[in-house]
């Protein structure tokens, strides 16, 4: 319930804010609105069709495909110690109950289920879809996955809540932490909301950047702010796919994270007003100055340049 009211609190500000100085919200309204209604049909369609079941082979493909996929194992951990599906996240079917895991807080995720022989998936996938999963296929067991597998146990990290110590999820449902930024010298974080026009016009300039800079070892992350995850832990599927739609319409083909207890403690509890970009380093620190509002694609490249030279210098 704390972290809740922390996110609610700060979509209350945002929404008080009106996107700060960069005037009306209404562009941003219209179009959230227009992907929601969009989308509606074929969340109903997925929804009514349940889960789905899928061999080894199709199962491998889809983790291959280079599209996010969730790997859900619903063993014991100790099966999971011995052998497991590399990438694998650990949900025993004998603790899934009728609150959405905590694990699995975006309910339109693409979700791969598998046990030891098929009977437990297919449990766990049906009381998944009760709750409101809405894309979820069941490959049986590990007795005939014949891939790859890996030993070890199931670790969940402890984390400080800084941009150097997180965990979060993206809108795809997958669990993100501060590797994120390891692999880049520099990482441009720009936080926006679905109902703010300014940081909608500026995402497709951004979408650019991100293609342009990123053989300099420049990356962008976006957060979706408005967002916020709900009581039960999970996030609204109407806002998350309304998101994903806004994100595909602006070509802002980035990552995007949404709002969790570590990123609200990190920096979301003291944004007033979207959008709002800030830059890390490898280690997730800050690197320059914060800036609010929105700007060309032309005005972020210089301070890009800037920011990169500096890091060499």
């Amino acid at each position: 319930m704390k972290k809740s009211m922390l996110v609610l609190g700060l979509v209350f500000l945002l929404l008080l804010s009106a996107c700060g100085a960069n005037g009306s919200t209404s562009a941003g309204n219209e179009e959230a609105s227009g992907a929601m209604g969009a989308q509606a049909s074929d969340s109903s369609q997925a929804a009514a069709s349940g889960p789905v079941k899928i061999t080894a082979e199709e199962a491998y493909a889809r983790m291959n495909s280079g599209d996010p996929v969730i790997v859900v194992d619903v063993r014991t951990a100790e099966e999971y110690a011995e052998k497991h599906i590399p990438g694998a996240i650990l949900i025993p079917n004998e603790e899934i109950g009728t609150k959405p895991p905590a694990g699995l807080p975006v309910l339109n995720a693409e979700i791969l289920i598998y046990c030891r022989s098929g009977n437990r998936s297919a449990q766990a996938a049906k009381k998944l879809a009760d709750m409101g999963y809405t894309n979820l296929s069941d490959f049986g067991g590990i007795n005939d996955w014949p891939y790859e597998t890996e030993s070890g146990e199931y670790q969940i990290p402890e984390k400080d809540g800084t941009l150097s110590s997180f965990t979060a999820y993206d809108l795809n449902g997958t669990l993100v932490d501060e590797s994120l930024f390891a692999d880049y010298r520099l990482t441009m974080i720009n936080i926006w909301a679905t109902f703010c026009g300014p940081c909608l016009r500026e995402m497709p300039e951004l979408g650019q950047l991100s293609a342009d800079y990123a053989e300099r070892g420049v990356q962008i992350v976006g957060i979706v702010a408005d967002v916020p995850q709900r009581d039960d832990g999970t996030y609204s599927p109407d806002m998350v796919e309304t998101a994903q739609a806004l994100v595909a319409q602006t070509g802002a083909k980035y990552r995007h994270l949404l709002p969790s207890a570590d990123l609200v403690s990190a920096k979301l509890g003291e944004v007033n007003a979207v959008p709002e970009t800030i830059f890390v380093d490898r280690q997730g620190k800050l690197v320059g100055q914060s800036y609010v509002g929105s700007r060309s694609g032309e005005d972020w490249s210089k301070i890009i340049d800037s920011l990169l030279e500096e890091a060499a210098a």
